[in-house]
């Protein structure tokens, strides 16, 4: 599903689809191992800056 996000212009090709589902998930992960919260706002902060397809030059 990635790829094909990636293919069609809707998400960033900058880390590629591994490394963007292990940045997504990564913080969650070891925040629920650890026993931290979750801050408000981390999920939506995390897509943003990792999903967002940037302009050229950005």
């Amino acid at each position: 599903m990635l790829m094909r996000a990636i293919d069609a212009g809707e998400i960033s090709p900058e880390l590629g689809a591994d490394a963007t589902v292990d940045a997504l998930v990564g913080p969650i992960v070891y925040r629920a191992l650890t026993g931290a919260s979750i801050p408000r706002g981390l999920v939506d902060t995390l897509v943003d800056d990792l999903l967002r397809p940037r302009a050229q030059g950005d």
